[in-house]
């Protein structure tokens, strides 16, 4: 299997993680929601699996979170590492 390398990639799949956990979700409960495997969850979150924006933007619903807070906090973390 590939791992998608990019700092960029891995902060936002972090934000993401980190935005489940926050809401003090399972990845099988995530998948629940999702109408997928609790694979799916683990692959993206290990990088193995590259997600859209229409998939960022139905994991954020599912999580409470607005793609706007997602995004504002995926730039910051980007200005922080430099990353910009």
């Amino acid at each position: 299997m590939s791992v998608i390398y990019e700092p960029e990639y891995r902060i936002l799949v972090d934000c993401l993680k980190e935005y489940r956990l926050q809401s003090k979700m399972t990845q099988r409960e995530l998948a629940a929601h999702l109408g997928c495997s609790q694979t799916y969850i683990s692959k993206y979150e290990q990088c193995q699996k590259r997600l859209d924006v229409i998939e960022v933007r139905k994991i954020c619903a599912s999580l409470g979170v607005s793609l706007t807070d997602l995004i504002k906090e995926y730039e910051e973390r980007l200005l922080l590492g430099g990353l910009h």
